[in-house]
């Protein structure tokens, strides 16, 4: 889902389900693209981390990143703070 955008083309969505949490954020100007994601597959790790189960993860992390053009980095910090492994990409077109 998105959970942020602007007029300056940044774009950010959320992905929850079971198996992985994603947080995706494209910068698309029209002469310049770039992309960035992160994603773990220890949704269990960070509902232990947030004190919450599974059913209330989505709605603790909108609370925490949606309309926040930040977003990425928070989670990103998050995950690093609670040592919770993580995969990063980072890239321009």
């Amino acid at each position: 889902m998105q959970i942020y955008s602007d007029d300056s083309g940044r774009v950010i969505y959320l992905t929850v389900n079971p198996k992985e949490i994603r947080v995706d954020l494209q910068d698309l100007a029209p002469d310049f693209e770039y992309e960035r994601s992160v994603s773990t597959s220890e949704v269990d790790a960070v509902c232990q981390a947030l004190e919450i189960n599974f059913e209330e993860l989505e709605a603790r992390l909108l609370l925490v990143l949606e309309h926040q053009m930040t977003a990425i980095d928070l989670f990103t910090e998050f995950l690093e703070n609670n040592k919770i492994y993580f995969s990063y990409y980072s890239g321009s077109r």
